[in-house]
């Protein structure tokens, strides 16, 4: 009546991925990695958010992540050859974000754990080991300090409010979480 403007107005958002809805618990770090170009998605319109991520796909998610250029040409573990991920293991293994699973594996299709993620991302976006215990299921873990940086930087509060279930696997969604936060540090 006083044609002045609203201000109250609808946002609608259309979901990038089908299997990951808007009110999906992390919707907003899944499509972070998506506007990042840090991944496509397991198909061109679905997400998988609770796969499981193998150490090959997180060679893969932390290459792009940390903008470092994929190494063709190297050889450096035994069980990668062939890999589509071998390039960009060798990238994380030049930038020394991993030794591998073995000194002459990388163990490119076992499920990355939780605990290996840690180290994973405290060295890749090197964040300050941590101290304290915040968990109770790490305690002597070699992950320990790993999990406590993750801590520290605010990249996790575990999967529960006692627990960082280091032995279980990472789930996409999981992942995307990790890393989003993770950048978010640097």
């Amino acid at each position: 009546a006083l044609s002045l403007r609203s201000t109250t107005f609808d946002v609608a958002v259309t979901p990038r991925f089908t299997d990951v809805p808007s009110a999906h618990q992390f919707a907003g770090e899944v499509l972070g990695l998506d506007v990042l170009g840090i991944t496509t998605g397991c198909t061109t319109s679905t997400f998988c958010p609770t796969g499981q991520v193998t150490r090959g796909e997180m060679s893969a998610f932390l290459v792009r992540a940390l903008g470092l250029a994929p190494i063709g040409g190297s050889d450096s573990f035994v069980d990668d050859d062939g890999s589509f991920f071998e390039a960009d293991i060798e990238a994380l293994l030049a930038a020394g974000v991993t030794t591998g699973c073995t000194a002459t594996t990388f163990c490119p299709d076992r499920v990355v754990t939780r605990g290996e993620m840690a180290t994973f991302l405290v060295r890749g976006f090197g964040l300050a080991e941590g101290t304290g215990d915040s968990f109770m299921d790490d305690d002597g873990s070699f992950f320990e300090a790993d999990i406590e940086a993750l801590v520290a930087a605010g990249v996790t509060s575990g999967c529960s409010a006692t627990s960082f279930c280091p032995g279980a696997p990472v789930t996409r969604e999981q992942m995307a979480a990790f890393l989003v936060r993770s950048l978010a540090v640097d």
